[in-house]
């Protein structure tokens, strides 16, 4: 074997050690910021009875009956899995992924860490975050260097908005005294989210039957050479029960930008849990 080929192969050796230290490491940093996160839920003995529904518009109403959460007890943490496909632009490829998430009820929080495979051999490890107000995102191709490292107010309000709108896989959070609602019509009521850092509000879309289907919002939007508020759509279809509520399983996150929708994500809930403040087994 010459030694063009030796070097070749020890470096080949080399650098997949280095990717396995590199991920095993992120891991381990994302394990202790969720274990933290988890900590530091509140938590209380409190079941959800009619009365807490009464003073909600009409469609968020029969969205929190239909959803099962009547007489059940109010959950201090979620957590959930999800697989699906996403992609950063228009133009761009769509890598499959997988992903863990853990919510905080109060105060309202999430960490979602994220494993997407760009092709043969290649991969991300990632995370998007909302903790004390504050929204972070960091992307790692190979888990080597971070390609996304970012935070400022435009992430807060992104990641703000995004809690508020996932709230539809836990519809207890409707009833957080940091949420307020307001009427719309019969198929429409707007969310108020207020966090330590500020406020953000949004629009829920509800079927006659009254289940969640689509949430929209103005989000600002990493472009160049700065953030930009744009119209932003997530919407949500085939209900399922789990973990005693109706809830739905699939969703896309669309943009509106100026040449059209663009669909930068595809998803599927494959677990969710309630009241386990406690990491997925890797």
């Amino acid at each position: 074997m010459g030694k063009g080929l030796l070097l070749a192969l020890g470096m080949a050796v080399g650098l997949v050690g280095l990717v396995w230290i590199s991920a095993r490491q992120f891991d381990r940093t994302m394990d202790a910021e969720i274990g933290e996160l988890l900590a530091s839920a509140h938590s209380g003995e409190r079941i959800v009875t009619e009365q807490d529904l009464e003073s909600l518009p009409n469609p968020v109403r029969i969205w929190l009956q239909t959803s099962g959460i009547v007489g059940q007890a109010m959950p201090s943490t979620v957590r959930l899995r999800q697989v699906g496909r996403i992609r950063s632009g228009p133009e761009s490829s769509w890598m499959s992924f997988r992903a863990d998430q853990y919510y905080v009820l109060e105060p309202a929080a999430f960490i979602w860490r994220v494993y997407a495979t760009m092709g043969p051999g290649l991969f991300v490890r990632g995370f998007d975050s909302f903790v004390d107000g504050l929204g972070r995102m960091q992307m790692k191709p190979l888990a080597l260097f971070s390609v996304v490292d970012a935070s400022g107010s435009a992430l807060d309000q992104g990641a703000a908005l995004r809690y508020l709108q996932e709230t539809v896989w836990f519809p207890y959070a409707a009833l957080l005294e940091s949420i307020r609602w307001e009427p719309i019509d019969e198929c429409h009521a707007r969310a108020i989210l207020h966090t330590e850092t500020g406020t953000v509000e949004g629009t829920f879309q509800f079927d006659e039957e009254g289940h969640v289907t689509a949430f929209e919002a103005d989000r600002y939007r990493d472009e160049d050479p700065e953030p930009t508020l744009r119209p932003w759509r997530a919407v949500t279809c085939d209900e399922t029960a789990i973990a005693g509520m109706s809830i739905p399983i699939r969703g896309e996150g669309i943009w509106e930008l100026p040449d059209g929708p663009f669909t930068y994500v595809e998803l599927e809930l494959v677990d969710l849990d309630l009241d386990v403040p406690r990491l997925y087994p890797r």
